[in-house]
């Protein structure tokens, strides 16, 4: 329950680190993102080792949805850090500029989707009940923060966002959206 918690506690930090950067921008809060990922991924570690298999799971069920898991962990990775300029989006605290190619011409908030599935193949991979409930648990924090993000930061933080908001899903991708992403990719 602990390590559930924590891993809430990191969506405080997040939230906190969106406010500064659109109230207060004092440059040391931008460390939060930092502290919001470091106890997501220390919570995420300690619950599976800290906690007994609830049921067995294969060797090549292990193999395939760990692979599942670190895959949708790299999209989650790439979609956060790599589709996005590092330093104007979690050191500075005056960017304001709209992504709106690659993954971002998918969806508003892509980084969801792997953080859900790296959480849900790591349950089918771990045999722990608990990474499952944290999966979910977690997911549901990650949406309300990214749809605080997208109904009261990003359109304030972001010059030309509302537009970008009405050419681009949420969260759920549709074929349009998919062409866009396939035509901009690397752009």
């Amino acid at each position: 329950m602990t390590y559930l918690l924590m891993g809430c506690l990191a969506f405080v930090f997040l939230f906190i680190f969106d406010i500064n950067k659109i109230k207060t921008k004092i440059t040391i809060l931008n460390s939060m993102f930092a502290l919001g990922a470091s106890f997501i991924f220390y919570a995420s570690i300690m619950l599976i080792i800290s906690t007994p298999q609830d049921f067995k799971v294969s060797l090549w069920s292990v193999v395939l949805f760990s692979t599942l898991s670190l895959l949708s962990g790299l999209f989650m990775f790439y979609a956060l850090f790599g589709a996005l300029p590092f330093k104007k989006t979690y050191v500075q605290v005056n960017h304001n500029q709209v992504i709106d190619t690659g993954l971002y011409a998918l969806c508003r908030h892509p980084g969801v989707l792997g953080f859900f599935f790296m959480y849900f193949f790591g349950f089918l991979a771990s045999g722990r009940w608990i990474v499952l409930v944290a999966c979910i648990l977690w997911t549901i924090m990650d949406i309300l923060h990214v749809w605080i993000q997208d109904v009261y930061f990003f359109p304030k933080m972001l010059q030309g966002y509302t537009t970008y908001q009405q050419h681009t899903p949420f969260l759920v991708f549709n074929s349009n959206s998919v062409q866009r992403c396939l035509n901009t990719f690397g752009k």
